[in-house]
């Protein structure tokens, strides 16, 4: 379903402490900051704030709903957004990071990069950016911009603790902050500041708007309530002490070994709702799950809101509903809100399968799941009752946006955390590492891939190792997009997807609980599954034909004249028709170097005879 990033992401800027002041001339970022804060009541009457509250609208296109937000700085915080199709509290009692998600799962926030900015945010808090010799932060002078008709000061403000970057724009005039700029690896969010107001003798800004790429969400923050001193009950800002129960097994505390098909490399298994069966495809790397549209509305269920998520291939618009009960053998759930979005023509397009939906986050984060590949069988167990018995690695696999990350190193020093993909096919790193050789590069594969969010790029690349859980595979397949990596390549932030080419060598036990899998050496470790010996990508058209969708330069493909849009009529000498679907295509596609192939294929309007010898491309 994905390759990388999450299928839903809402992050919500609100900064509230920014104001107006008289400046000219100002160069030094330092005495920017102190005179903006200066002017807005002064740095002491700020910190002297015990608590802060504030309530208001969110208006995002398709929807709207209300923000509340309770402070108790610098780190106790707890937030509430309501846009009634969708709802999110997050939370932080001083010592974790929590949220809950419009499901009611609770997840305990454990993965380091965001650990590492909840710590800079406690540490802006407490204004420690104002001092030139801070250890954390270095602010710099970066000149004057125009933020619509207003020219700003801007200052950079770095940090030693991840590699974010905040800009933040204030008005030469009156030095109010009328933008900030947030940089992180893979977010931007760009925030307008307007409507200021005085409250307790601050000016604040009661008005945010806020653009989020690349997945292009917009959101307006329109306050109507702002208090300080409140005085708030301790418990809100603990997490909740129960945890949703939306599922049952229907006989004890488990439910396992139960067939699933494993298919091009992806989990399919049969869901019954609505007195339909149907096929789902089980994806760690959907942060919520998901129905097609067309089967949602069979079922009679009315999409509500938009919303602008990450879905491989760039960003996808979702809509949301409420998935009435559904069951597997031996687990019954509860009805969940999940995302909308069509995902039939994809699955179809690709492999000919009739998809209904992706069984993502809101169904494996209830259980632990164990996935036996060689023997196509998943069992799931009840978090509460599970115990591991067995010789397996233990690995820490906290959550990043609802996805496991895991260490894994790549060549004996590409090394960094990865996500967990059950979703994805083949094993993808994010970019191109920077220092990587040139044989390297020498050997790869030109394709595309093809998501929710449309084709993209990629070059597929043979490198030496990758260890994993303890164990090394060797001459391991691993695509790369264009474009090299920036030198900071491995920090905390993931660099890349696993996927089930590399698992299908495993038993995995996923445990969202504890946010950690178990790997279990599975019994076809040993076995390396036959590779493309084409470079010809087929695809269903729109009429159902095979049709080339993508041709390798320097392949057997290229070589004997394919191009893309070719309709393929027969191979040698035997119809289309007769073939069990794309993907036994595809399979003939694997068969040994020197296999010949004889096609007939139908190009602007002609009939046209191609032959084709396999070989080796990697």
């Amino acid at each position: 379903m994905r390759s990388h990033g999450q299928i839903l992401s809402v992050p919500i800027v609100l900064i509230l402490t920014a104001g107006a002041a008289l400046g000219q001339g100002l160069a030094d970022p330092y005495e920017i900051l102190h005179k903006h804060y200066k002017a807005i009541g002064g740095l002491e009457r700020l910190a002297a704030e015990e608590t802060r509250y504030s309530e208001g609208t969110v208006t995002m296109p398709g929807m709207e709903g209300t923000i509340k937000q309770w402070m108790e700085p610098p780190a106790r915080r707890r937030e509430e957004l309501d846009l009634k199709v969708f709802r999110q509290t997050t939370g932080d009692n001083g010592q974790v990071n929590w949220v809950v998600d419009t499901n009611g799962k609770l997840t305990i926030v454990r993965d380091e990069a965001a650990i590492a900015r909840r710590k800079i945010e406690t540490l802006l808090e407490m204004y420690d950016h104002l001092n030139p010799d801070s250890e954390h932060f270095t602010l710099s002078f970066e000149g004057i911009e125009t933020v619509g008709t207003d020219d700003c000061y801007l200052v950079k403000i770095e940090n030693t603790i991840n590699q974010d970057i905040r800009y933040e724009y204030f008005d030469t005039r009156d030095l109010f902050l009328r933008k900030s700029l947030q940089l992180q690896p893979d977010m931007e969010i760009e925030t307008l500041y307007s409507d200021y107001r005085q409250v307790n003798g601050v000016h604040r800004p009661f008005k945010m708007e806020v653009a989020i790429a690349p997945v292009g969400q917009t959101m307006t923050i329109q306050l109507a309530t702002y208090d300080v001193g409140r005085e708030f009950e301790p418990s809100l800002f603990e997490p909740p002490q129960q945890d949703v129960q939306d599922f049952s097994f229907t006989e004890g505390w488990s439910s396992e070994d139960i067939p699933f098909q494993y298919i091009e490399e992806h989990i399919y298994l049969n869901v019954s709702i609505g007195g339909k069966k149907t096929l789902w495809i089980l994806d760690t790397g959907a942060s919520v799950s998901v129905i097609d549209s067309a089967f949602a509305a069979e079922l009679g269920l009315q999409p509500e809101g938009r919303l602008m998520g990450q879905g491989a291939g760039g960003p996808v618009e979702i809509s949301f509903t409420t998935l009435p009960p559904y069951s597997i053998p031996g687990i019954e759930f509860s009805e969940q809100m999940v995302a909308s979005l069509n995902i039939h023509d994809l699955f179809h397009n690709a492999f000919g399968l009739d998809v209904a939906g992706i069984l993502g986050y809101d169904f494996l984060s209830r259980l632990v799941t164990k996935v036996d590949y060689a023997n196509e069988k998943l069992s799931f167990y009840h978090p509460d009752r599970f115990e591991y018995h067995g010789d397996g690695t233990v690995l820490e696999a906290p959550l990043r946006e609802n996805i496991f990350t895991v260490a894994t190193t790549v060549d004996g020093k590409y090394s960094g955390k990865w996500r967990v993909d059950l979703g994805a096919g083949g094993v993808h790193l994010d970019c191109l590492p920077p220092d990587i050789e040139g044989v390297v590069i020498r050997r790869g594969i030109e394709r595309v891939g093809r998501g929710a969010g449309g084709e993209f790029p990629v070059r597929n690349l043979r490198f030496r190792t990758i260890e994993f859980a303890g164990f090394v595979v060797k001459d391991p397949l691993i695509s790369v997009p264009p474009g090299r990596c920036p030198e900071t390549f491995g920090d905390a932030e993931p660099i890349g997807t696993l996927g089930n080419r590399l698992f299908q060598r495993f038993v995995l036990y996923l445990d969202y609980e504890r946010q950690q899998l178990i790997v279990e050496k599975g019994a076809d470790f040993n076995r390396t599954p036959p590779r493309d010996r084409s470079g010809l990508q087929i695809w269903l058209s729109e009429d159902d034909d095979m049709e080339v969708n993508f041709v390798s330069p320097d392949t057997p493909a290229a070589e004997a004249g394919f191009k893309k849009g070719d309709i393929i009529e027969s191979i040698n000498g035997i119809s289309a028709d007769y073939f069990a679907g794309v993907i036994s295509v595809r399979e003939l596609l694997r068969e040994d170097a020197g296999t010949e192939y004889r096609f007939t294929i139908l190009r602007d309007g002609k009939m046209k005879k191609l032959k084709m010898k396999l070989r080796d491309l990697y």
